[in-house]
């Protein structure tokens, strides 16, 4: 088919679709449809708030990026808090120093 062809088929289909009457949408059928439009709508407003506040910590980047950084830095801080000693305690003897240095004396006594 030509390009002329294909207009004048449009252009036909066009007269045919205008000579048909609109069909009648059911009220029950029009409410329910702008409630879900309203709904879906209103869904839309938290997920805009999700994404500014993600914006904020991490401008750019997709939603599971900053949760998954702050997944891993959780557990990063987790494991060392299980698995590092709490420190010293006073019984190891690591709070003597016994080094034969006077702070107080003068220099060279």
């Amino acid at each position: 088919m030509t390009k002329m062809e294909d207009d004048a088929d449009d252009a036909r289909l066009d007269r045919l679709l205008a000579m048909v009457p609109a069909p009648a949408v059911p009220a029950a059928l029009e409410r329910r449809i702008l409630d879900d439009f309203d709904r879906l709508a209103a869904r839309g407003r938290v997920a805009t708030a999700l994404r500014r506040a993600a914006d904020l910590v991490w401008p750019g980047a997709p939603v599971w990026q900053p949760a998954m950084a702050f997944a891993v830095s959780l557990m990063i801080g987790l494991g060392v808090a299980a698995f590092a000693p709490l420190g010293p305690s006073p019984d190891d003897g690591l709070f003597t120093f016994d080094a034969g240095i006077d702070i107080d004396g003068a220099p060279g006594v």
